[in-house]
């Protein structure tokens, strides 16, 4: 297995990592130890799966952020190797932790480093999350979207999300300035009644929104 002084991301993979099933990039695992939120994870990442050999700024972002329901059904929606998730589960012990993502070999790591690191309590769905969450409700849901895949990505998963979320639920989102974040913000609008900027660092900012709106979407 390779270091995490391995290249990122091999080039020609493209956008892959965002909607394959099955990642056509050669799997090269990279392991990494790090710390997010106090916690000292050891993790396992490959090719074909979003931030391969480092945690991404706007997932450490929102992972040091957020703040979720002690007790409550949570959900990382697009999960990857599954960080959020893992920290998620780790910082809330009591809550139980949905994860979910089309890319199988990302669902193999998530469910894989949940078990490295002791995650309990979590469950990792494989599959687009529209079909495969059916009729389930969440209090919260957290995402770093694909903002690179286009707009149009982005407004299906926040109207997706929108609909999984509990009346009383909240969604937080990281989103990069350079990338849209703001045009974002006035999305989610349409969504939710309450949007919120939490946080902002190295170009990243973190929403939280509340009470979804009856018809949100364009």
């Amino acid at each position: 297995m390779a270091k995490a002084s391995e290249p990122d991301q091999a080039r020609g993979e493209g956008l892959e990592h965002y909607f394959t099933q099955r990642p056509e990039a050669r799997s090269r695992p990279v392991e990494m130890r790090t710390e997010v939120r106090g916690l000292s994870l050891m993790l396992v990442t490959d090719r074909g799966v979003f931030s391969h050999g480092k945690v991404d700024a706007g997932s450490r972002l929102l992972a040091e952020t957020m703040e979720l329901p002690e007790d409550g059904e949570l959900l990382d929606w697009g999960c990857g190797w599954g960080l959020l998730g893992i920290v998620a589960a780790l910082t809330w012990p009591l809550a139980r932790v949905t994860m979910v993502e089309v890319n199988e070999r990302a669902c193999d790591l998530a469910r894989a480093n949940a078990e490295r690191n002791e995650a309990a309590r979590v469950e990792v769905l494989c599959g687009d999350a529209a079909q495969v969450l059916g009729d389930r409700q969440f209090d919260a849901i957290i995402c770093n979207p694909p903002i690179s895949a286009g707009r149009a990505a982005v407004l299906a998963m926040m109207a997706n999300v929108a609909e999984h979320l509990r009346p009383q639920g909240c969604f937080w989102m990281v989103a990069h300035t350079k990338k849209g974040a703001k045009t974002l913000q006035r999305e989610l609008e349409s969504y939710f009644a309450e949007v919120e900027q939490v946080r902002m660092r190295g170009g990243y900012r973190v929403f939280k929104t509340a009470r979804s709106l009856p018809q949100g979407g364009l």
